[in-house]
C-alpha cells in the first residue's frame, strides 16, 4: 500500500492564499505578480522538506508564501541575524504584519502631519502604561533630548525597554514602563524599536505637567514623529490588546519566546546540511549563553542553540567574509576557531536560507 504523502494534509495553494498571513501581501500585490512569484512554490517547498525531514506547519507556510509574493527589494540585500542578539539600536527589528499594513496604507495616500494620530497614539501609550500622558518624537535622542529640557523631573531613559518583561520567557529581567513609572519616575524615554517592536521612534510617557512642557516647546513640532511612523506604532500598540496574543504577533516576541527544543531541533536539522558544503569543515550543534539584549552600557543573555562552524581552509575571518557576501548576507558571531550561527534570532523561514548561502 501506498504510503500518505505528508503534504497531502496540508492546505492548497488556494486556501493558503486565504490565510490573513498571505492575505494581506495579496491585497497588496498585483494578481499577475501573484502568478508569477507563486509558481513552483509547492516543489521548492517539498524539496526544502526533503532536505531537512521535515513538514512544515500551516503558519510556517503562509510566513514562506507571504515573503515569496512580496519578492526581494531591488535596492538592498536580505539579512539574516544569526547573531543571536535580538534588541539592540544595531538593528530595526521587523514590525509586526498589521504595522506594515497600517504603512503601505498610509504610504499610498497623500499625508499632513496629523495631530489626531498623536492624540490617538498617546491616548493608547496612556492606557498600556498607566502614564498620566505620552507623547512620540521623531527618534529616541530627540525624545531625550526633549525629556532632558524639564527641570525637576526624574527622568528614565532606557531604549530597549517595552510593555513585556522577558522574565515571563526566561530570559532575564528587564523592567517593563509601566514598571519605571510605578516606582516613581516622572518621565520615561524609550525606542519604539526596542523590545517594545515598533517602528524607529522616541516615545516619552510620565507625568502631565512635564509632558506639557514637551508639546508647548517651539521645538516639538519639528522633532514629533512624522504620520507613517505614527501609524506604525499606533498598529504595534493595538497588538497589546490581546496580551495573551501578543507573542504570537509581534516578531521580536515570538523570537524571544520560542521555546530552547525548537531551536535544538532546527539546528540539528540544518548542521548536517552546512556540514556538506564543501567550504565547511565540521558544522557542530552546540548550547550556548548567548547575549540577546545589548544595551551598549548593559546586557542581557540566556541560554540558546548554535551551530559552530569550521572552515576547511583559510580563517573564521574568511569564512564570516563569505556569509557576509552571500545572498542573503548571513551576519553571525566570530567565536575562537569557530564561526557561531545563534538561532535565536532566525526566523524559521530562513533555515534554508542559511544552506543556500554556502552553496
Amino acid at each position: 500500500m501506498k504510503s500518505e504523502s505528508p503534504f497531502s494534509k496540508l492546505p492548497s495553494l488556494s486556501e493558503l492564499l486565504k490565510h490573513p498571513t498571505v492575505q494581506s501581501v495579496v491585497e497588496r500585490v498585483n494578481q499577475t505578480t501573484i502568478a508569477q512569484r507563486a509558481t513552483g512554490f509547492w516543489e521548492e517547498l517539498q524539496a526544502s522538506w526533503k532536505e531537512q525531514g521535515r513538514t512544515p506547519s500551516v503558519g510556517e507556510l503562509a510566513e514562506r508564501l507571504a515573503h515569496r509574493l512580496l519578492g526581494r527589494s531591488q535596492h538592498c540585500a536580505p539579512q539574516i541575524n544569526a547573531t543571536g542578539v535580538l534588541c539592540s539600536r544595531r538593528w530595526q527589528a521587523p514590525l509586526a504584519e498589521a504595522a506594515v499594513h497600517e504603512l503601505l496604507r498610509f504610504a499610498s495616500d497623500y499625508q499632513q502631519p496629523s495631530t489626531a494620530l498623536m492624540e490617538q497614539v498617546a491616548v493608547a501609550l496612556v492606557k498600556l502604561t498607566g502614564a498620566e500622558s505620552a507623547w512620540v518624537a521623531s527618534s529616541f535622542d530627540a525624545a531625550v533630548s526633549m525629556a532632558n529640557q524639564c527641570e525637576g523631573a526624574t527622568l528614565v531613559s532606557s531604549p530597549l525597554i517595552g510593555m513585556v518583561d522577558p522574565n515571563d520567557f526566561g530570559r532575564g529581567h528587564v523592567d517593563t514602563i509601566a514598571v519605571r513609572l510605578a516606582e516613581g519616575a516622572d518621565l520615561v524615554v524609550v525606542d519604539g524599536s526596542g523590545l517594545l517592536g515598533g517602528p524607529r521612534c522616541g516615545i516619552v510617557v510620565g507625568s502631565k505637567q512635564f509632558l506639557e512642557q514637551i508639546q508647548h516647546s517651539e521645538l516639538a513640532p519639528a522633532l514629533a514623529a512624522e504620520a507613517m511612523s505614527l501609524a506604525a506604532l499606533e498598529a504595534t500598540l493595538d497588538l497589546y490588546r490581546a496580551p495573551e496574543k501578543v507573542i504570537h504577533q509581534i516578531p521580536i516576541l515570538k523570537l524571544l519566546s520560542t521555546p530552547l527544543e525548537n531551536l535544538q531541533q532546527r539546528c540539528e536539522r540544518i548542521a548536517p546540511l552546512l556540514a556538506e558544503c564543501e567550504r565547511i569543515a565540521s558544522a557542530e550543534v552546540i548550547t550556548r549563553e548567548s547575549i540577546w539584549l545589548d544595551a551598549g552600557n548593559s546586557q542581557l543573555s540566556a541560554a540558546s542553540w548554535a551551530i559552530a562552524l569550521r572552515p576547511v581552509h583559510g580563517s573564521i575571518e574568511q569564512l564570516a567574509q563569505q556569509f557576509e557576501r552571500a545572498t542573503p548576507q548571513v551576519v553571525g558571531r566570530r567565536d575562537g576557531e569557530a564561526y557561531i550561527l545563534d538561532f535565536r534570532a532566525i526566523f524559521p523561514r530562513w533555515d534554508q536560507q542559511l544552506v543556500s548561502a554556502m552553496g
